[in-house]
């Protein structure tokens, strides 16, 4: 059975070699010509680096707001300007504010007696 096989096989690759070399042109251009075509059709490809382009729909809610967050607070992106220009020099600390109640923090007397608290605190912490 083996003997069979090897000689079937033999046989075989021996007409393939003897068909690929009476035709070499066809067996030298087909391979850079299907290359060529199928190199021109990926050249309509490009690159998607942005993740959220990948993973979310084109009208999610998502992206409409960080459109609508990126036109109201415009950020300067631009390769020449560090990150460091976006700070002044100094010291700097977060605050976190919780009400028991359910009232805006964000009025104008709740952010005065924040900052006045946190003015006294920092002072005392100096002294």
């Amino acid at each position: 059975m083996r003997q069979v096989l090897h000689r079937g096989l033999r046989t075989c690759f021996s007409r393939l070699g003897h068909f690929i070399a009476s035709h070499p042109v066809f067996f030298a251009s087909a391979p850079v010509l299907i290359s060529i075509l199928l190199g021109a059709s990926f050249s309509r490809y490009q690159v998607e680096e942005s993740v959220e382009h990948l993973l979310a729909p084109q009208h999610s809610l998502a992206k409409i707001e960080r459109n609508l967050v990126n036109s109201l607070f415009p950020v300067n992106r631009s390769k020449h300007r560090l990150y460091s220009d976006l700070q002044t020099p100094g010291r700097y600390g977060r605050v976190i504010v919780t009400s028991f109640q359910k009232a805006n923090m964000l009025d104008q007397h709740h952010t005065d007696l924040i900052l006045k608290q946190s003015k006294n605190a920092l002072a005392c912490h100096h002294s």
